[in-house]
């Protein structure tokens, strides 16, 4: 798990080839109003995992982890869905040290990719 800080920022915040592919399956329309569920999700699950953190709790955080790396894999988020993936990971092992740097990475992607979603929708 080490070298998972250079890899996160590597990837992008919203895959766009994933967003036009949707775009073409769904239409443009429906693809708007998912990425708007995916906002308001995305807000509160994140809320959600970020009161687990400051619990302690690491069975709650790798639910939340799990259901994150889902939703952000079905629209694209791939540094979203990546640090999710790492942080269940850590969380399953329940390793204080890698989460807590772990969220941190996750929390700014997070607020930067729920950024980028909401500037689309505006932007229509």
């Amino acid at each position: 798990m080490a070298d998972w800080s250079a890899l996160q920022q590597r990837l992008p915040l919203m895959d766009k080839a994933r967003l036009a592919q949707l775009d073409g399956e769904l239409g443009t329309d429906t693809l708007h109003r998912l990425l708007g569920l995916f906002l308001e999700d995305g807000r509160l699950q994140g809320e959600a995992l970020s009161r687990a953190f400051a619990d302690g709790d690491f069975e709650q955080m790798a639910k939340s982890c799990h259901s994150l790396k889902s939703a952000c894999g079905s629209y694209g988020a791939l540094r979203c869905q990546f640090l999710a993936e790492k942080l269940e990971a850590g969380c399953r092992q329940q390793d204080a040290e890698a989460t807590g740097a772990l969220m941190v990475a996750w929390e700014l992607a997070l607020s930067e990719t729920l950024s980028e979603v909401q500037a689309q929708l505006e932007a229509r």
